[in-house]
């Protein structure tokens, strides 16, 4: 392997592993307006969209110890990656491929686990991570709650008793 591809695989493998998640798209017939504004839109999430060479994804992928990518490795790949919101960024990703028609999804690898097309989508449908955090701690909080306002009626049901009594 020549040096310059050598320092490549490097630099995108360290990049790709950092991240829990790696989608790969199809994007064909994209134009370089179009890849501007998904990169944009991305930069939001955190994450990162890059063309690779599909040999090139498959070294990384085996350097990685990845289950293997090859029933999506076919045709002209765009790999996405990065970022700490995976539902927000197949969001975009899912949102971009409607309104523009192209950019179709192949799969991807979240936490060491394939996720086909459907799965994508129905990850895109989650809320963002920081809603499914406030939700969990509501949820976390609501039996205290519960219970403090259970307590808190007890004073409050005396104190009206003896505002009662008082009035008399």
């Amino acid at each position: 392997m020549r040096i310059e591809k050598t320092f490549l695989l490097q630099e995108l493998s360290g990049k790709v592993q950092q991240s829990n998640y790696v989608y790969l798209v199809d994007f064909h017939q994209v134009t370089v307006g179009e890849i501007a504004e998904l990169r944009k839109n991305l930069r939001k999430q955190g994450a990162q969209f890059h063309v690779m060479q599909n040999t090139l994804l498959k070294k990384i992928a085996e350097s990685a110890s990845w289950p293997s990518l090859a029933q999506w490795l076919k045709g002209q790949t765009g790999v996405v990656f990065g970022g700490e919101n995976p539902s927000g960024v197949a969001k975009v990703l899912v949102q971009f491929a409607k309104e523009k028609g192209k950019l179709p999804a192949k799969g991807g690898l979240l936490d060491g686990q394939l996720y086909d097309v459907a799965a994508l989508e129905e990850l895109s449908k989650l809320p963002d991570l920081p809603t499914l955090r406030a939700t969990f701690l509501s949820l976390l909080l609501t039996p205290y709650r519960r219970c403090l306002y259970v307590l808190q009626g007890v004073p409050q049901s005396f104190l009206h008793v003896l505002q009662a009594k008082q009035g008399n």
